[in-house]
């Protein structure tokens, strides 16, 4: 399962959790637009076997019910795959707005995955919007990409969690060393 779809889980969990949670109190005016805040907030999403697919970790969460969205900082991600070396994103913040089934990482978000060969291929930038509904990502700010020797920079990226495919849309550069 992608980041995209553990936050978008996460966000859905704590929504059920509000809803269970306001279903047991009677709510005045003044209660409509109280929050939610979870400390150590932890996320497994386990596979048929039990098996751990995706952690995602974040030190402070907070529900937001009359915003209908879930701020979390330091947001961590780490995805498993079978044989392979897990991907970890991390960025200083997340917002997961509900309405939208979309989710914003901000500041300093950096996604690290392995390739083929085991070589960390390293994706910074400092926004970057996740669609829950297609598991894509994008940004219309700059990124970079490095990969061993070599560094590509742009500005504008779509990725795609699912096949690891990365593209800049302008303003592309890049160096390869051997």
């Amino acid at each position: 399962m992608s980041f995209v779809a553990i936050i978008a889980a996460a966000g859905r969990y704590l929504l059920a959790i509000e809803s269970v949670y306001s279903n047991q109190i009677q709510n005045t005016p003044e209660q409509q637009h109280y929050t939610h805040q979870f400390k150590d907030f932890s996320l497994t999403n386990t596979n048929n076997l039990g098996e751990a697919q995706s952690i995602i970790y974040s030190p402070t969460t907070q529900l937001l019910v009359a915003e209908q969205k879930t701020l979390m900082d330091s947001p961590k991600m780490t995805m498993y795959r079978e044989q392979q070396p897990p991907i970890i994103i991390t960025a200083n913040s997340a917002e997961v707005l509900h309405q939208q089934n979309v989710t914003i990482l901000s500041d300093n978000v950096h996604v690290s995955m392995p390739d083929q060969r085991n070589n960390s291929i390293v994706m910074t930038t400092e926004q970057l919007t996740l669609d829950n509904a297609s598991h894509n990502a994008k940004t219309d700010l700059p990124a970079s990409i490095v990969h061993g020797k070599g560094k590509m920079h742009g500005t504008g990226l779509e990725f795609n969690p699912h096949t690891q495919q990365i593209k800049f849309l302008s303003k592309v550069r890049g160096i390869y060393e051997y």
